[in-house]
């Protein structure tokens, strides 16, 4: 998600030490086994020829019927075949604020498309590496605890809801205990699936593409696919789609689950799962008149022995992640949200001033779009007094130009036995030293943990997540659909190229002057920022503004540019 970005600041850093540099010194899932034949009368497929399976009595069957457990944060819908949850909607945080898909419906977290259940399954089934045990776990109907059609839970009530399968035939018992909690966003799941009265081995499924299902087609900031997140021997790996059929990480599992950019569904086994594994389908779908593939993954813990967890189905809001953690024992679950390569320096930027300003500002004006210009004027004046004197060293380098120029000809025409070469490169040293342009980088370079700080917030936050700023602007963690925002950004980075002090008097530097101050703009702004999210474009064009009115500033304050000091004509004849 962040390397396009990464490589934009990287990038624009690189272009303005090659600006200086011109004008200035330089310095699987397993195969299923033979299908056997089912005691039910519900597969579709041509049974099996008969095997050695004694005939029993037919199981009493159970209806065929859905619950719907609402709460003040979410509400799901569960089916008792299978005993799957069939639909899952988080409605609000738990501060209150309202959440909604990307198309403004209620937010919907589970696919509900056919093919992609029949391959992969739904939340919470139980798969088998038997083909007709498999084929039975998905179809049968579980009888439920309760007769409820709608199970309320209010705020600090329990409630549980409990399946069970019973199949005479084949010995086989399956019961799958939920218990939710009226005002958490996590819940407790207890699995127990036996055969002749010993263990069965089973999986618990989780997925597939768990996340904002009214997002169709993906992006590279906040838009992005549903991934496989697991936590194993001390490392939270994240396993894309297309990479899922590497090698799994190894166990124990601390925590797996499936993840988008703002959403999480996170099982903790009581005890760490000894391995994992990845299912995957793809689905061609034409969106806009334009044929995509999408990938889906869903992700398989064992559950061979009884087994308990606690299952996390939320918002990724650092409050609730740190909460569950110390409850659990620190199991380091502040990892859902994706802090990036540099987490250790971002982290402790975003929650101890970046979003605790924002959120003042935002109590203040009701607008985090006020509240990102707000932050970006105070960080700007934070680093001003590192614009001032980078500007004065750049100009001493411009006027010192020629004289450098000179001295590098020289060294040039010397031996390296010349007993003047070491004078005059001493000289250069001296000139390189009183006044570096590479120096006029270092704001730049000094601002880049907070804009890659500012970059992942306004990225993974959900405080920003469809917070409107002005007009046509209704959310700042998607794209200004009119592109207005980035061609002003666009404007602002060659105002501020064209205020860098540079010599005006060089003709032979107008063409490296001009794709500086126009075409990499153009360049970066297109590749770059075009599809970033408004609060990004936003954060960085008023960086350029308020570094414009810095810069003008300073320049009146120093007054103008000196001339480049002219060398010495040599007296040696030509």
């Amino acid at each position: 998600m962040e390397k396009r970005v990464l490589l934009a600041f990287v990038l624009s850093t690189a272009i303005l030490a090659v600006w200086y540099y011109f004008f200035a010194p330089p310095p699987p899932q397993p195969t299923a086994p033979e299908k056997k034949p089912q005691p039910t009368a519900r597969v579709e497929e041509k049974s099996a020829a008969p095997t050695e399976t004694p005939m029993a009595t037919p199981i009493e069957r159970v209806p065929e019927r859905e619950i719907r457990i609402e709460t003040p944060l979410w509400t799901a819908i569960f089916t008792n075949r299978g005993a799957v949850a069939r639909s899952w909607n988080i409605h609000h945080r738990p501060n209150g604020q309202l959440l909604l898909g990307t198309d403004r419906r209620p937010l919907e977290l589970i696919p509900q498309e056919r093919d992609v259940i029949e391959k992969l399954g739904r939340p919470f089934a139980l798969r088998s590496r038997e083909a007709a045990l498999d084929r039975e776990l998905q179809e049968a109907t579980y009888a439920l605890s309760s007769e409820e059609a709608v199970l309320r839970i209010g705020k600090g009530e329990t409630r549980a809801l409990i399946f069970t399968y019973e199949d005479p035939a084949r010995r086989l018992r399956v019961h799958k205990a939920f218990t939710f909690f009226g005002d958490r966003y996590d819940f407790r799941l207890s699995i127990s699936a036996t055969r002749d009265h010993r263990p069965l081995e089973v999986a618990l499924v989780l997925g597939p593409n768990f996340g904002d299902q009214s997002i169709k087609r993906s992006d590279t900031y906040t838009k992005t696919p549903p991934i496989a997140i697991v936590r194993a021997r001390g490392e939270t790996v994240r396993v894309p789609a297309e990479k899922a059929h590497k090698e799994p990480p190894q166990g124990p599992i601390a925590w797996a689950g499936i993840e988008d950019n703002y959403f999480a569904l996170v099982a903790i086994p009581k005890t760490p799962a000894a391995s994992v594994s990845f299912s995957t389908h793809e689905r061609k779908e034409t969106i806009e008149e334009e044929e995509i593939t999408r990938r889906f993954i869903a992700l398989s813990l064992p559950a061979d022995e009884p087994q308990e967890y606690t299952v996390l189905a939320s918002p990724k809001d650092p409050q609730v992640l740190e909460a569950l953690d110390a409850e659990l024992g620190s199991v380091n679950l502040e990892e859902v949200i994706n802090y990036g390569y540099f987490s250790s320096v971002v982290k402790p930027l975003i929650s101890w001033v970046l979003l605790p300003a924002l959120r003042g500002i935002h109590r203040l004006t009701g607008n985090y779009g006020v509240g990102i210009i707000v932050v970006t004027i105070v960080l700007n004046l934070f680093f001003y007094p590192l614009r001032r004197s980078s500007t004065i060293r750049m100009r001493k380098a411009s006027a010192l130009q020629p004289k450098m120029r000179e001295l590098q000809e020289k060294i040039k025409g010397l031996k390296k036995n010349d007993p003047r070469l070491q004078e005059l490169q001493m000289e250069q040293l001296r000139l390189m030293k009183e006044a570096n342009p590479l120096a006029g980088c270092l704001p730049l370079l000094l601002q880049l943990p907070i804009f890659w700080a500012m970059f992942v917030l306004l990225t993974v936050s959900l405080d920003v997540r469809q917070a409107p700023f002005v007009g046509w602007i209704d959310d700042l963690s998607s794209p200004d659909r009119w592109h207005v925002l980035p061609i002003l950004m666009c404007l602002s980075m060659i105002a501020s190229t064209l205020l860098m002090p540079t010599p005006s008097n060089d003709p032979s530097q107008r063409v490296q002057r001009f794709m500086m101050a126009y075409l990499m703009p153009i360049l970066l702004t297109y590749l770059f920022f075009w599809r970033a999210p408004s609060g990004l474009v936003l954060y960085w064009m008023f960086s350029n503004l308020v570094g414009i009115g810095q810069q003008l500033l300073i320049n009146r304050a120093l007054g103008a540019v000196p001339l480049p000091t002219q060398p010495k004509k040599s007296r040696t004849a030509l």
